[in-house]
């Protein structure tokens, strides 16, 4: 589990400078459209839906790390619980997380295999659709199995769940 995620990571750490490459180039380009008149055309086709790509890309890819390292979330109410209420509502929280990224696994299997079966294009390049789709379902698949993980491992050393509350609190386990 690890290594994949250390992989994602690696993959949206690239999409995000794909990202910021094609955006930064698309600005400069049609500056120098615009300065020269339209008599310098360098502007690339397809930017748009480069940047869209990488940047659904780079999001889905992120999400298992993310995961694994503790999402952002507001523990007012955990904070203020004793631990044999915490630890419970943080497991049922990292539950509530992994079936809804199942969910959404599912849904972008499904709608993958309707792009492969369909050949489904994007418009301005005319890639593929379904390999992004589906790296978007394996990375929601990871994600779920993220907050497995996390729910499972959730001991007394950790206090609350996902490492807050809990023992920073000084309560006993």
């Amino acid at each position: 589990m690890a290594r994949l995620v250390r992989l994602t990571d690696a993959l949206s750490a690239l999409a995000l400078a794909l990202l910021l490459g094609v955006v930064a180039g698309s600005v400069a380009t049609r500056a120098l459209y615009d300065a020269t008149g339209g008599s310098v055309n360098l502007l690339v086709p397809g930017a748009i839906e480069l940047a869209g790509l990488a940047l659904s890309l780079m999001v889905f890819a992120a999400l298992p790390g993310a995961a694994l390292r503790g999402l952002a979330r507001v523990d007012i109410l955990l904070e203020r619980l004793p631990l044999r209420l915490s630890r419970p509502l943080s497991r049922l929280w990292d539950l509530a997380l992994a079936a809804a990224a199942g969910l959404l696994a599912w849904l972008l299997v499904g709608r993958a295999t309707v792009e492969l079966r369909a050949g489904h294009l994007s418009q301005d390049l005319g890639w593929l659709l379904w390999p992004f789709t589906a790296f978007a379902a394996m990375a929601a698949l990871l994600l779920m199995l993220a907050a497995l993980w996390r729910c499972l491992r959730q001991s007394g050393a950790e206090g609350g769940g996902a490492g807050r509350g809990g023992a920073e609190r000084g309560d006993a386990p």
